[in-house]
């Protein structure tokens, strides 16, 4: 690797060699073209130097740690002293880091996220990425309710330590993001989740999560991954059995995988089968207890990953898989082996304004039971289960005395209208009094969708319809 890079050469290096600079090409890095801020001696928190900052300024975060929620500006570089340094620390209040345009977050702790919210839009994440393009580079994202966000924000997500978060660790909805070189585990759903994207998952190394990479509705390219020790599947892809067959995968869709390490899984692929150059052998990690996952010599890893050249590790070798291969490698990040654990996850009730959906009291007739059964095999089961009783796979990770309703309690449904459970679906539950547990989907699922999944729950879930009893 040669002599060590400081931070901020490290950085320029990343942003250059991989193209990271998203919507930053107006301005130069050249010296005194831009202003550099400091906290603290210049400003006494991070959020008082971006306000002054502009496009194409950096700031400078000095070793230590700052309780703050902070909103990026677009097009400005934010740095800390390093990871190991410097944390930023969100009070157990919201999103710890709301994203910008263009703007690039390197080298600190983010931590202490709301406890809000287990999916979508409504979720307290670490750093939030919504309509915000921008690269996430040398972080710890450790201690949140979820790790990362980005939400139509195709961003750049390099040499990070995502871990320890109770939900996801990166959650990528709508967004052709870059995903290289980041360490991803010990988080209580999925390390790494694709919807309705185009992401690039490249030299990760994913252990010990629920599910490792999952993916739904998204032309993936999952390259060069070690992806193990995961507690359900290693990787896992949405099945549509309806969508195309034979293949299982709505057309245009389907998984792009090769050289991959996956092993040690409860089960290590689900509906997607070994790819070339895949390797199912343990990859002899130094000392996975201690979170250092750098490879042994004689690793099955070394030298196994892609063969072509533009993949080829600093020192012009072949691609080591895993986060320490390939052309962005760093010999600096190491895991943690601590553990953060939620006794408790209380959301709090919103009161929303809502639209006038008219009079009607049922769409049962009217939604698409077959494509409203697709549906909710892609977005509810994950919490309420198969058969719709709230045991699904994310269900004991909500929190303690909250739970998903059960939507085969047909005494429940008769007695809610479709028009209430459109609100529920659209808006979240705490928005009516009905489920803390539930989210808000009303960005993720159309109304057509939304009354789709009300019909196929009537016909086929509780078998039952609304008889105007305490309906809302």
């Amino acid at each position: 690797m040669g002599r060590e890079k400081t931070g901020f050469q490290r950085l320029l290096v990343l942003l250059v060699v991989f193209g990271l600079i998203v919507g930053l090409n107006s301005f130069s890095f050249a010296a005194g073209s831009n202003k550099t801020l400091k906290v603290p001696s210049e400003y006494k928190t991070i959020q008082a130097a971006i306000d002054a900052a502009s496009s194409g300024d950096a700031i400078q975060a000095a070793a230590g740690k700052y309780q703050e929620n902070i909103i990026l500006k677009e097009g400005v570089i934010l740095q800390g002293a390093g990871a190991d340094a410097t944390t930023i620390d969100g009070n157990g209040k919201g999103n710890v880091v709301e994203g910008a345009k263009g703007a690039v977050i390197e080298g600190f702790t983010i931590t202490n996220s709301g406890k809000r919210g287990t999916t979508g839009d409504i979720m307290d994440v670490g750093i939030s990425a919504k309509h915000a393009p921008m690269t996430i580079a040398n972080c710890r994202i450790i201690g949140n309710n979820a790790g990362i966000r980005t939400y139509f924000s195709p961003s750049n997500i390099i040499n990070n330590i995502v871990a320890d978060n109770r939900v996801y660790g990166l959650y990528i909805l709508y967004s052709d993001s870059s995903v290289k070189n980041n360490i991803v585990y010990n988080n209580g759903s999925y390390g790494v989740y694709n919807s309705y994207s185009t992401p690039e998952v490249i030299n990760n190394t994913i252990f010990k999560n629920f599910d490792g990479i999952y993916s739904e509705v998204s032309k993936v390219v999952v390259k060069n991954n070690i992806v193990v020790n995961n507690k359900s599947a290693g990787i896992r892809w949405a099945e549509f059995p309806d969508a195309q067959k034979g293949t299982g995968f709505m057309k245009g869709v389907e998984p792009i995988l090769s050289y991959n390490l996956v092993w040690g899984n409860k089960t290590d692929r689900v509906n997607v089968s070994p790819a070339e150059g895949d390797i199912s052998k343990d990859p002899l990690f130094t000392d996975i207890a201690k979170g250092d996952v750098r490879l042994k010599k004689g690793s099955p890893a070394i030298n196994n990953g892609s063969p072509d050249n533009a993949d080829n590790d600093p020192d012009a070798t072949r691609n080591d898989i895993g986060a320490y291969g390939g052309p962005l490698a760093q010999k600096t990040i190491t895991a943690s082996p601590q553990a953060v654990s939620y006794a408790s996850l209380k959301i709090k009730t919103e009161t929303l304004e809502e639209p006038d959906y008219g009079s009607q009291s049922t769409w049962s007739g009217a939604g698409g039971t077959k494509s409203g059964r697709g549906l909710f095999q892609s977005w509810c089961v994950s919490c309420h289960g198969a058969l719709g009783k709230g045991d699904g796979q994310l269900a004991d990770t909500l929190g303690e005395g909250i739970r998903p309703r059960d939507l085969s309690n047909a005494e429940l449904l008769s007695a809610r209208s479709d028009e209430f459970l459109f609100k529920v679906i659209k808006n979240g539950g705490p928005s009516v009094g009905f489920s803390d547990a539930m989210m808000n989907f009303g960005a993720t699922l159309s109304d057509e969708e939304i009354k789709n999944i009300i019909a196929y729950v009537r016909k086929d879930i509780c078998k039952c319809q609304y008889k105007g009893v305490g309906g809302k």
